[in-house]
């Protein structure tokens, strides 16, 4: 049994867990629907190329800063920052292109100057901003400190927060004339997903004041947040556990006591019942409330006042996000590593609800990042944003993730196309739509598909001036036992979540638990490292036994595990520690009698490259598996499958465990005979036709050209066949819409 379960792994459940493990010893159990640990902290990875999802950057966290304090303490102090450009958010509209810059006293001196006859409304601005963001701090306060002494609190604010509850569209049209300043100054409003019409004043100037003194980034990508935190929970006997999907809080006596969860790491999923006399939900309070706990009953009537104030705030908005990887650094384009907003228009309202404009490829506003500046990782990368709500995405939702169809295909298409150009033109040199080597896009229910927040709204329940004058939604609930943590126990963005997860925390430790998380993290991190720990179920202690080199540029590594693995599906993969806080994810190319084989490509020179580059055998290290739902259907179709490099891995799985193999075709993609994988694996399993496809020499009974030539001019019948893919990003984006228009009903892939 543990002392507490969190449901959730985002900033604020992995903040409440690691605060209660690290301050009180508590043994805490978080559990994770996504197969990453991290929500919207972590990152994905494409062909060595890696993109943050959720973090764009961080402010206040510089050396001395509250906040930097938090993530130092939790992260054991292994979590070290880059600071961005001084000029860290650039605002390009029509006739204006103006950064906020570092220095807040520079910042407002700049806007004065460019528009002298609002001088003494700008200066009254910067002020208000700071009052209203301390006002907005009494309400962190007030959800941390013990329920007797937040009411004086609660006055407090309600004496000093006479600006706070208006809208932003309010506020500054009762103290501005020009649309062009009031553009700038609310051209940040993407940070807290609400145009200045919805937005609470409260929530834009918590934003504003976040980032007077510059910007952040986590060095290494947004991913180590998750990594790091996760040790100092770890070392108390708990564990994140990945592939776990929270379906009911139990209660007895109309108090919390624990959850039911579906654990879908292994080939069959299994339900698992988890005890502790607290449990956090991290997941948004419309889950928690609406679906995960009874809404009859004793505990259906505690809670129909937060379901009420649900209902009344209504859904948050989501986004469409544009992917890139570059074939070069983006600074030969005039770019530092600031972030671009850049719009049509000066109507940031107009522009926030324009989502026929988007669909059409024409989008009003997108905002711009560059994360391998930001990180200091290469392949260097980019990101292009579109807010807008999943009302549009709405008629493919009942398709699965990966296989939505042509229709849904050629509208990402369109609408990648239209925030590609926007962006194209606000980059000081043209140049960005020339660098782009490979481009993905996510929609809503990407955002809902990886993070159960309904409609994708991942900033959790809209900050509006509703939301700051209801009741409170956490973090102490009605239900005994039960505290929300993240967003909606705190407020929008990183920071707005982490608060919420000190919150939960703090209720959690009961009345001293302010002033005994103020007191630790005042004292700084725990030094631990080296200490050992037993690992949860899932991860195992490993030794590289082989490690074999097949091509110059991949290896073949197997691993000797620790633990019973237990049951697993061909096609899953593993997660191996590459050092440091890194963890690469590799398709299983084989299991048997706790031997793990692998194949390892080197060709990104990233840190898994690095990795069994320079390795020696009997080296140890940590593999989490099994992971993931790709494997072989029951359909008993006839199977095309589809694979370049190391993505031929999985399959050589598959095909030492498939029946039927001899109907089935494998087209496998390479440059020359060196690189032919088929003949390179010892004791490899093929199907009954085999199509080697070499793009860079010809071979008497081979296809010259690239996989997807082959399909088109090599007698590949994919009529009725299941289609499975693997490899290179770009090469299941090149194969899909050749496989759209063969009418294949079932494209089987995994991009993890």
């Amino acid at each position: 049994m543990y002392d507490a379960i969190v449901i959730g792994s985002g900033i604020g459940g992995l903040t409440t867990a690691g605060l209660l493990a690290r301050v009180a010893g508590k043994r805490v159990l978080v559990l994770e629907r996504h197969t990453e640990p991290g929500g919207l902290t972590h990152t994905f990875r494409r062909d060595g190329a890696s993109w943050d999802v959720g973090v764009h950057y961080i402010g206040q966290v510089g050396p001395g800063d509250r906040t930097r304090a938090y993530f130092d303490y939790l992260s054991g102090g292994q979590l070290e920052w880059n600071r961005m450009p001084e000029a860290y958010d650039r605002f390009v509209y029509p006739g204006i292109d103006l950064s906020a810059v570092s220095d807040p006293e520079q910042y407002e001196r700049a806007l004065i100057r460019a528009f002298p006859d609002e001088a003494a409304a700008v200066s009254r601005y910067f002020k208000d901003v700071r009052r209203t963001a301390a006002w907005t701090t009494l309400g962190f306060v007030g959800a941390m400190v013990p329920p007797r002494l937040a009411p004086a609190l609660n006055l407090l604010q309600r004496l000093t927060g006479r600006t706070a509850t208006s809208t932003t569209k309010d506020y500054l049209d009762a103290r501005f004339r020009s649309p062009e300043l009031k553009a700038i100054l609310t051209g940040q409003w993407g940070d807290y997903g609400l145009p200045p019409s919805r937005s609470a004043f409260a929530v834009h100037a918590m934003i504003v004041a976040h980032y007077l003194d510059g910007a952040w980034f986590p060095r290494g990508g947004s991913a180590r947040i998750a990594r790091t935190f996760e040790k100092g929970i770890e070392q108390t006997g708990g564990a994140v556990r990945v592939a776990h999907e929270v379906t009911e809080i139990l209660t007895e006596g109309g108090a919390a006591v624990g959850v039911r969860a579906l654990d879908r790491r292994g080939p069959e999923t299994h339900e698992r019942i988890h005890r502790a006399p607290v449990v956090v939900s991290a997941i948004g309070a419309p889950t928690t409330f609406q679906h995960l706990l009874p809404t009859d009953g004793a505990v259906g009537r505690a809670t129909a006042r937060a379901r009420d104030t649900i209902r009344r705030l209504g859904a948050g908005g989501s986004a469409t996000t544009v992917y890139l990887r570059l074939k070069a650094d983006p600074r030969t384009i005039g770019v530092d590593g600031g972030n671009v907003w850049v719009g049509r228009g000066l109507d940031h309202d107009a522009a926030g609800t324009s989502e026929r404009a988007l669909l059409e490829g024409e989008p009003q506003e997108v905002f711009i990042s560059f994360p391998s500046l930001k990180s200091g990782q290469e392949p260097h990368t980019a990101e292009i944003v579109s807010f807008c709500s999943a009302e549009p995405f709405h008629p493919w939702a009942h398709r699965p993730r990966g296989n939505r169809g042509p229709d849904y295909s050629a509208l990402k298409e369109r609408i990648a196309s239209g925030m590609l150009a926007l962006a194209e033109s606000a980059v000081p040199v043209p140049g960005l739509t020339d660098l782009v080597d490979y481009m993905e896009i996510s929609t809503p229910l990407t955002y809902e598909d990886y993070t159960a927040h309904p409609a994708g709204a991942f900033y959790g329940l809209p900050a509006t001036p509703l939301r700051y004058t209801s009741p409170s939604l956490g973090p102490r609930t009605a239900v005994p036992g039960l505290l929300l943590s993240g967003q909606d126990a705190g407020s929008e963005g990183v920071v707005g979540a982490m608060m919420g997860g000190v919150a939960a925390a703090c209720q959690a430790l009961g009345p001293h638990g302010y002033s005994m998380i103020s007191r630790a993290v005042r004292s700084g991190p725990e030094k631990r490292v080296g200490r050992p720990y037993t690992l949860p179920d899932g991860k195992h202690r490993a030794a590289l036994v082989v490690k074999r080199r097949l091509t110059p540029s991949v290896w073949e590594a197997r691993l000797s595990l620790e633990g019973s693995v237990g049951a697993w599906t061909p096609g899953q993969f593993a997660r191996l520690h590459v050092g440091g806080d890194a963890w690469r994810d590799y398709s299983i190319a084989g299991l048997e009698d706790g031997m793990l084989r692998l194949l390892i490509s080197t060709r990104t020179g990233g840190r898994g490259s690095r990795f069994i580059e320079e390795v020696e055998e009997g080296t140890r290290t940590v593999v989490e598996l099994p992971l993931g739902r790709y494997g072989l259907t029951t359909t008993g179709h006839r199977r095309v499958f589809i694979a370049t490099g190391t993505g031929l891995a999985p399959f050589l799985a598959m095909f030492h465990h498939a029946q039927g193999l001899e109907d089935d075709t494998l087209l496998f993609g390479c440059r020359d005979r060196g690189e032919d994988l088929t003949t390179l694996i010892d004791d490899a399993v093929l199907p009954g036709r085999v199509v080697r496809c070499l793009s860079r020499e010809t071979v008497t009974g081979s296809f010259r050209g690239r996989v997807t030539d082959a399909l088109a001019r090599a007698d590949i019948d994919l009529t009725g066949a299941d289609v499975y893919l693997c490899g290179s990003a770009a090469m299941v984006a090149d194969c899909r819409p050749f496989l759209d228009r063969a009418g294949v009903p079932d494209i089987l892939t995994e991009p993890y």
